[in-house]
């Protein structure tokens, strides 16, 4: 039985890269090979991009709230009619463990409904500048989007910017990581079926992001470049972007501090430190507490905790009753790998660190839940988003060295706060230089309330209005009255 390859969709067609050369996906749990991608090449960018600017300019897609919506609200309907078959999907391509992929499956629902709603509410204002003049202010579609997403979450990451884009107006080229490529294209499937949304509305170019990616981010007719991934590569596609001074939308790496007063609710901060970590994505999430600033009379308890507790988290592929799935492959697991042999030598190892090879593990790119005590702050299990199992816990002395500690880090994406002093609490959450901030929680998001970064964490904003806003652009429009 051949594989199944999955080609580009451009300009309202399925069509084979130019190149002819496919790339191989495989299943993070097996290491077997699901189904090929197209390996494009810059000229299939070049197709991408026409398609996506002659459908924008000839189409009144930009125009037609009334039409948009329809579109979104049906891609909506057909997600959630589809919730176990991309369920299944993200478990095999993407490494998940069930009910994480679950939960990404009917979040991109919710996504598609909330953007849906709001096409229809995409308002400017107006002033009076003098008594004889009427300023319009309006908000119009940026234009051509070039969407980049990561693998860790595939589907959430791809609807995030893609739904939005779509309400306001634009048109798109998405560019998806090589690893989860497949259920891109599964998703753009549904896409295709949707009447309403006019052929180039929205195409898929699949290929590596040396190639596909540079070329889509350096590319002089397209307007924007929305970007998720590390920071390094967002580094790059602003350089890329210059050329023609694109709008550029950057969501990037994090090593987000998870702090842990004395007088927190012991056992609550407890769950919320292994949940904040993210094992149940093998850490591969932007927003994982990898950094827990512990106060010091709590802090030998807390780590007790969290050796008796982290070694009954059992690992395994996604179609089993799991806690932790593998990384998402093999070049993931020895970066991982790496970064814990380098934690041996400057820091206590206090459970973890290995590689598991047991059985049918041994095909897969499973990595022990891994945590580290009393690293040097400048060490690079400290400093370095590792993306992966891995967490370091890191004393503190009082209020003011907890957001020392907190803010000594080039990234600013989240950081949480656990106390029951709610003075504490907000006068931390003011300091510590970070885009969201939870008190007493984790890892909480929604779809109405804004999420981004500062530092180099990225600077675009997500979710909400702000994450609509982030696809238009104002226009004064100034009107000389008689």
């Amino acid at each position: 039985m051949s594989e199944h390859i999955y080609l580009n969709f451009i300009g309202g067609e399925w069509v084979a890269s130019e190149g002819g050369e496919t790339l191989q996906v495989h299943d993070p749990a097996t290491s077997e090979v699901l189904h090929a991608v197209q390996a494009s090449t810059p000229a299939d960018v070049d197709r991408a991009v026409a398609a996506a600017r002659e459908a924008f300019e000839t189409t009144d897609w930009k125009e037609n709230a009334e039409r948009r919506a329809t579109a979104l609200h049906k891609l909506a309907q057909e997600l959630a009619r589809r919730q176990d078959h991309f369920r299944d999907f993200l478990i095999r391509e993407a490494g998940k463990i069930f009910p994480v992929a679950r939960s990404e499956a009917a979040m991109i629902v919710k996504t598609a409904e909330y953007y849906a709603d709001l096409t229809r509410w995409i308002y400017g204002r107006t002033a009076q500048p003098t008594p004889n003049a009427l300023s319009i202010l309006v908000r119009e579609p940026v234009g051509v989007v070039g969407i980049i997403t990561p693998w860790n979450m595939p589907l959430a990451l791809l609807l995030r910017p893609l739904a939005p884009a779509l309400a306001a107006g634009c048109a798109v080229i998405l560019k998806p990581a090589e690893q989860t490529s497949g259920i891109t294209a599964e998703l753009v499937k549904v896409i295709a079926e949707i009447e309403e949304i006019p052929p180039g509305i929205v195409n898929l170019v699949t290929g590596v992001g040396e190639t596909v990616g540079a070329h889509l981010a350096s590319h002089e007719d397209v307007d924007m470049i929305s970007f998720t991934g590390g920071t390094e590569t967002g580094r790059e596609i602003v350089r890329l972007s210059a050329g023609n001074l694109k709008k550029v939308s950057l969501e990037l790496g994090g090593k987000s501090p998870n702090i842990i007063f004395a007088d927190a609710d012991f056992e609550a901060a407890v769950k919320g430190a292994l949940a904040g970590a993210a094992f149940w994505n093998a850490g591969q999430v932007c927003t994982a507490g990898t950094r827990l600033l512990v106060e010091e009379p709590i802090h030998d308890a807390f780590v007790e905790r969290l050796r008796q507790a982290v070694p009954k988290l059992k690992v395994g592929p996604g179609t089993q009753r799991v806690h932790v799935g593998p990384v998402v492959s093999e070049e993931q697991l020895n970066r991982v790998l790496h970064y814990i042999e380098v934690g041996k030598e400057v820091a206590e190892l206090v459970v973890g660190g290995r590689r598991l090879t047991d059985g049918e593990l041994a095909k897969g790119y499973f990595v022990e839940p891994t945590v580290f005590d009393r690293p040097p702050l400048e060490s690079p299990i400290a400093q370095d988003e590792i993306f992966g199992p891995v967490v370091t816990v890191i004393p503190f002395k009082d209020v003011d060295d907890a957001v020392h500690i907190a803010n000594a880090t080039r990234y600013g994406l989240v950081a949480a706060v656990w106390t029951q002093n709610i003075n504490k609490a907000f006068s931390v959450a003011k300091r510590v230089r970070a885009g969201t901030v939870w008190v007493n929680a984790y890892g909480v998001l929604f779809q109405n309330v804004e999420f981004g970064g500062v530092k180099q964490s990225g600077h675009s904003r997500h979710y909400g209005l702000e994450g609509l806003y982030e696809y238009t652009h104002l226009k004064h429009i100034y009107l000389q009255l008689p």
